[in-house]
């Protein structure tokens, strides 16, 4: 496909919660195969806008033919209407599986994790350890919450085909991750996770290191503007993260290009916009200065880390749902 953009021939997502307020039908849509996208619109604390926010589904198997349902991206929920969790149990039922694993995908996503623990008490909840364990100990402490390490964070899923990859080296900045999210909160560690599903070849960017908004359509001017994105392209985010350790980014950058996918997608992007049989050589392309250690064509800065890790951070998050 020349620009890697189209409408997938699995099905066409409509958006079904607005800003934690069911508007819809609350039907996963298939994207690809065994993967679902359930899309919703949040609202990041900034420029007063909106912004997609999907959440994604995997279905898995194990070598005794168990099948297993992993949720990425818990978004926020109707908790009168029971959704998105109706959703989950019925695309559960329907392919026979069980609701394994729970994902938080990057640094801003764990809000909503404690109810999504709550309904489902036999699932093992996953976040990265560093960040959320002092921006939500409360989350941390719930019994089916776990920590993942960095590096291939899952080996028993990795086996089944979904791969899970913390990437190191980052900490955030304060123009996005203060000003936006944290109210005065002090600089500390990211852990953006990397999901990557062998049966379908997708390549999920759960962090916010780079961006893909797609050829077709339209993005908000306050996107433009901070995040310098570019129509059609993958893009570094030169807002969110500095580096404080070069050697792990590189290290992580490395694992991600070794990975065999050939499409991208993005929790952000809009309505059936994934990126598809180009998405490898541009997210390669985007790698290669960082794994040949050519900082100044980067446009994120490097810089000691601001806090010892483990420090619990503070701020408040009540502007991001």
């Amino acid at each position: 496909m020349g620009e890697g953009t189209h409408q997938h021939e699995f099905g066409h997502e409509t958006c079904c919660i607005e800003i934690d307020k069911v508007v819809g039908e609350v039907r996963p849509t298939l994207i690809a195969p065994n993967v679902w996208s359930l899309l919703t619109n949040h609202k990041p604390g900034i420029g007063g806008g909106k912004l997609p926010n999907r959440m994604l589904m995997y279905l898995v198997k194990n070598a005794a033919g168990k099948k297993t349902l992993v949720v990425l991206n818990g978004v926020a929920p109707d908790l009168e209407a029971d959704e998105p969790f109706g959703a989950i149990r019925r695309l559960a039922a329907e392919q026979d599986a069980t609701v394994g694993y729970i994902f938080n995908p990057g640094p801003e996503h764990h809000i909503a994790l404690p109810h999504y623990a709550r309904a489902f008490p036999d699932a093992r909840v996953m976040v990265a350890a560093g960040r959320i364990q002092r921006e939500n100990p409360e989350l941390c402490g719930m019994h089916n919450v776990e920590l993942m390490a960095p590096g291939d964070a899952v080996p028993e899923l990795a086996s089944q085909g979904f791969h899970v990859h913390i990437w190191e080296g980052w900490m955030e900045t304060p123009l996005i991750n203060r000003i936006q999210f944290r109210w005065g909160a002090k600089l500390g560690t990211t852990e953006p996770t990397m999901f990557w599903h062998e049966e379908s070849g997708t390549l999920l960017n759960g962090g916010h290191n780079w961006f893909y908004w797609g050829d077709k359509v339209a993005f908000p001017w306050i996107a433009r503007k901070i995040f310098k994105m570019k129509k059609g392209e993958v893009t570094w985010s030169p807002s969110h993260y500095k580096v404080f350790d070069e050697a792990r980014c590189q290290e992580s950058a490395r694992r991600v290009v070794d990975w065999k996918f050939h499409t991208l997608l993005d929790l952000h992007s809009p309505e059936d916009i994934f990126l598809r049989d180009i998405a490898y050589e541009r997210v390669a392309t985007l790698c290669q200065p960082l794994i040949d250690g050519d900082w100044e064509s980067l446009p994120f800065g490097r810089g000691e880390l601001g806090i010892p890790e483990g420090t619990f951070t503070g701020g408040s998050w009540k502007t991001y749902r």
